[in-house]
């Protein structure tokens, strides 16, 4: 009677350890590693859009010209081909060009910090008054 207790025992125990294996690494294997989401390089450094509150003036014509950028510790710089802007470091400048710039100017606003360089265009038309 003593080797059928201990033999039903040593079934049940052994049973009872395969049981809790067999789950221990169903479990473990089920445990999903969180993911380190990486932000988007552009998120570092981007101009999403150049805006004019016009983009056809007439010479002498004020307008202003903003760029909506994204990063941290941007510098803007701004030029244009043709004509003239007052805040060329700052993300908003006022434009306007004389006689001897009518037809198609091209402003172009560059973005840096330390993630590096980019630049983004508009074009204005100017006609004679």
């Amino acid at each position: 009677m003593k080797e059928i207790i201990n033999a039903k025992t040593f079934k049940l125990v052994y049973f009872s350890i395969l049981v809790i294996v067999f789950f221990s690494f169903t479990f473990y294997s089920c445990k999903k590693e969180k993911a380190n989401i990486e932000p988007d390089p552009s998120d570092n450094l981007a101009i999403d859009s150049i805006v004019a509150t016009k983009t056809n003036i007439i010479t002498w014509e004020e307008i202003f010209i903003t760029a909506y950028t994204r990063g941290n510790n941007i510098t803007l710089k701004w030029s244009a081909n043709h004509g003239s802007m007052l805040g060329t470091d700052s993300s908003s400048v006022k434009y306007w060009a004389c006689p001897s710039c009518t037809g198609t100017n091209t402003i172009e606003c560059k973005a840096s910090n330390e993630y590096g360089t980019i630049s983004k265009t508009i074009t204005i038309n100017v006609s004679p008054e």
